[in-house]
């Protein structure tokens, strides 16, 4: 098998109408994140954990019933409240590690309420190159935290 390491920078902006408070609350608060950091509502999904702290971990997983299980283990390196979050990420296929990630991700006051910045240095492994996924996915997440935040989730 041919190894290989594709590497993608993508940045999300957002301007959200809550304040810095509030919309770093949707990421931090462990309750709050398990309302809306999920796959698509048909998957079945093992809990959500979250210990938010710097060198605390967050795991996510789930999949279609058929499968495969899709699978996120990442670990929080630098916490500035109502500021930015720092954390890696690996992402597996069932047992295949499939990409690893830094991401950033900014809260600024904006007039609207919050522009939020998120920055994601990824190295899709082996053939997995799937970064026009991966920018839709994470729109996708930020739609449902948005959504959450509005009460229409």
């Amino acid at each position: 098998m041919t190894r290989s390491a594709h590497h993608h920078l993508i940045t999300i902006e957002r301007d959200l109408a809550f304040s810095p408070a509030v919309v770093f609350r949707a990421w931090a608060d462990p309750a709050a994140k398990a309302q809306w950091f999920s796959g698509p509502p048909d998957w079945e999904a093992e809990p959500h954990r979250l210990d938010f702290r710097v060198g605390g971990k967050e795991t996510s997983a789930g999949g279609p019933k058929e499968g495969p299980s899709h699978r996120m283990e990442a670990v929080y390196h630098d916490i500035v409240p109502e500021e930015r979050i720092i954390s890696s990420f690996s992402m597996y296929l069932d047992t295949t590690l499939i990409t690893v990630s830094l991401a950033t991700i900014e809260f600024k006051p904006s007039a609207k309420g919050t522009k939020l910045i998120l920055n994601e240095q990824i190295v899709f492994l082996d053939g997995s190159d799937h970064l026009d996924d991966r920018i839709h996915g994470t729109n996708a997440m930020i739609d449902m935290m948005e959504a959450y935040l509005t009460g229409r989730h």
